[in-house]
């Protein structure tokens, strides 16, 4: 299982904020630390959240960052710019939140046009509900909308099985790792949960720390699933 964790919007608009949060992540047993790139005024039609945009320099001095831990930089970008400075930096796969896998489809498909792998959230759709179809870039994943979840909410409970067709993921919102848990033992090929260095930071526009990943959570589900892996051999 490759385990994503999303830095945003727990950064708080602080780019050392996210080298450390990336260099957490990566000590504690992530694979990929992933960012959200959006203008505020152009994605939510106001300026809220123009504290936590980043300049095309702040992105690459990232996932420069990224490369010399050794861990993978992704990235959700939100508008057709933001997907050309992914571009440019050559990021491995593409990841589009469900917000704009519903409402921007002309996004998605100018993603998609890169023929690279991608990887798209289902949180706005129902169940089996898969609105681009599908080829070898495409990968979906399962999700509920909420920030956070509780682990009583009936999209939880009726988590599907994953397989390549189909559910390849999931991205999580619940509360603890009681649901990601299940995810792997489900079939799930990839998990993505928020990252946060302190839950109780919860505010306006910085909603998923409740949600989040700790160091110590992070940790404690990374060595599950390599117990879980020696396992099943």
């Amino acid at each position: 299982m490759e385990i994503v964790v999303d830095l945003f919007n727990q950064h708080s608009g602080n780019q050392e904020d996210l080298k450390k949060l990336s260099l957490s992540a990566w000590m504690n047993g992530a694979n990929v630390v992933k960012i959200q790139l959006f203008d505020s005024k152009l994605t939510w039609g106001n300026d809220g959240r123009k504290y936590m945009e980043m300049t095309f320099e702040q992105v690459k001095d990232l996932k420069e960052y990224c490369d010399k831990l050794g861990i993978t930089f992704a990235a959700t970008p939100f508008d057709k710019e933001k997907v050309d400075w992914l571009e440019e930096l050559n990021v491995k796969f593409h990841k589009i939140a469900s917000i704009t896998a519903l409402q921007n489809p002309e996004v998605v498909e100018y993603v998609l046009s890169k023929n690279k792998k991608t990887y798209i959230s289902l949180g706005k759709f129902e169940l089996n509900q898969f609105p681009y179809g599908f080829d070898n870039n495409i990968k979906y994943l399962y999700c509920v909308a909420k920030y956070p979840t509780h682990l009583d909410d009936e999209r939880i409970k009726n988590m599907p099985n994953f397989s390549n067709k189909g559910y390849y993921g999931y991205s999580d919102h619940s509360l603890g790792i009681a649901a990601v848990i299940r995810s792997y033992f489900q079939g799930a090929s990839m998990i993505e949960k928020h990252f946060t260095f302190d839950q109780a930071s919860q505010k306006d526009f910085e909603l998923a720390h409740l949600c989040s990943f700790t160091p110590e959570t992070l940790r404690t589900f990374s060595n599950l699933v390599k117990n879980f892996k020696i396992m099943k051999k």
